[in-house]
């Protein structure tokens, strides 16, 4: 514990001692923000990665918006004349204590390095990507209006989960990031774990939006990253209201269907991943007073394979889609077919001052098996957030899970763990 300590002191002060030489104006420009003139937070609530109404609004008209920047127009051309870029980078200190463990701290520097290539590539295209050594993430949205209504269709491969072809809540995936807030998602949790490819069609206004998409999770401990040509099928809702003044999404959705190549014994190209899951999400953004707030919930429910034998090449799992629980280490509990997954979260992020974020939040996950007992994680959040520039950011994240698990030698044991991250997108 003294050396966690010590460690988080040090990785402060130099935090700190960026903040005091860093000026004080807030300017944002990543490739969005270059493409759109508008800063940062015209898209984001709170920080960016969450969206506001804006940003909804942006992403569903498929990245093509232009501000004052400067267009190459031609016959079926229309095109930025600078090709937008951003490039993130990000530092990071870990430590994790486990029960009847020692403590482990590791420094990462860079955590992240990554390219982003992002914005219109035609008058109703636009795409998205990340890259790391390859294309880590990508998502590519075409979109038309059709009698006050988007109309729209795209692909992508990600993490950001299976409703990445067109998600907009900052409850999960790729905008529930903020403070950490995704790592105790239920629907994170229940199946939006595995990276996904998926293409899908929608269409939404300013009252919300409806997705269909086939999608496919790849499953790395196989090496296969392509699941063959079978997809899940998901369909996803969400109603956008203003309830008193508060910004609020109500969404849900289910995924059902095999994705894979079949399910031959021994042969792991032959990979058949069922996937059961229903979901419900909530997220409401206003004002308390002067404070900036966010609150965030969601449920989901999963169950796996129900043959007697599980899937091939399904070693380790990463949510219920594979009849598997992963502990907050990272590692699969259990893994055995037609076992029950439930999760809750509920979380809230306030802003109490100019540039400080606050977050506090709860999830809980259980895995149903019979005797002799369900395996349950209990998840303590809380993160604070220091944002230097709107495109620049301190964060603090620390996480108490406790896990019971009756089938283990040890059947209650605390993981806590404690991350401290410097992220910047130039």
């Amino acid at each position: 514990m003294k050396k966690m300590i010590f460690s988080a002191a040090a990785f402060a002060l130099v935090a700190v001692s960026s903040i005091a030489l860093a000026p004080t104006t807030a300017e944002a420009i990543p490739a969005f923000a270059r493409q759109t003139g508008a800063g940062c937070m015209s898209c984001h609530f709170q920080n960016f990665v969450a969206l506001n109404p804006f940003g909804r609004a942006f992403k569903m008209g498929s990245f093509t918006d232009v501000g004052d920047q400067a267009l190459i127009e031609d016959d079926d051309l229309s095109i930025p004349a600078v090709l937008n870029a951003t490039f993130v980078i990000r530092a990071e200190y870990a430590n994790e204590n486990k029960t009847g463990e020692a403590s482990t701290g590791t420094y990462e520097i860079p955590k992240d390095a990554v390219l982003m290539l992002a914005g219109r590539i035609g008058s109703n295209s636009g795409a998205f990507v990340e890259f790391d050594g390859g294309a880590a993430n990508w998502q590519f949205l075409n979109s038309f209006d059709v009698s006050g209504f988007k109309v729209g269709i795209g692909a992508h491969k990600s993490g950001f989960g299976g409703s990445g072809v067109l998600e907009l809540s900052n409850v999960f995936g790729q905008h529930g990031g903020k403070l950490g807030g995704k790592n105790i998602s239920a629907i994170q949790n229940a199946g939006f774990t595995q990276d996904t490819t998926g293409i899908g069609a929608w269409i939404g206004n300013d009252l919300g939006y409806v997705q269909f998409a086939l999608i496919a999770p790849a499953i790395a401990t196989t090496g296969i990253t392509n699941v063959g040509l079978t997809l899940g099928k998901m369909v996803r809702a969400v109603a956008t209201l203003d309830v008193g003044g508060w910004d609020t999404l109500i969404g849900f959705g289910f995924v059902t269907g095999n994705a894979g190549k079949g399910n031959t014994a021994g042969n792991l190209a032959a990979v058949r991943v069922p996937m059961n899951m229903q979901f419900v999400d909530l997220q409401a953004q206003g004002e308390l007073g002067h404070m900036s707030v966010g609150v965030y919930a969601d449920w989901a429910h999963a169950k796996g394979e129900t043959s007697a034998a599980p899937n091939v090449g399904i070693a380790t799992g990463s949510g219920n889609f594979y009849g598997s629980i992963v502990d907050e280490a990272g590692n699969t509990v259990a893994n055995t077919a037609g076992k029950k997954f439930d999760a809750f979260s509920i979380r809230g992020e306030i802003e109490p001052i100019e540039r400080v974020l606050l977050g506090i939040g709860y999830g809980y996950k259980q895995l149903s098996q019979g005797a002799p007992g369900d395996i349950t994680v209990k998840t303590f959040h809380l993160a604070a957030t220091y944002i230097v520039y709107q495109n620049m950011e301190l964060n603090v994240v620390f996480d108490s899970a406790k896990l019971n698990d009756p089938t283990a030698a040890l059947a209650s044991s605390t993981t806590r763990k404690v991350v401290l991250e410097v992220e910047a997108l130039m």
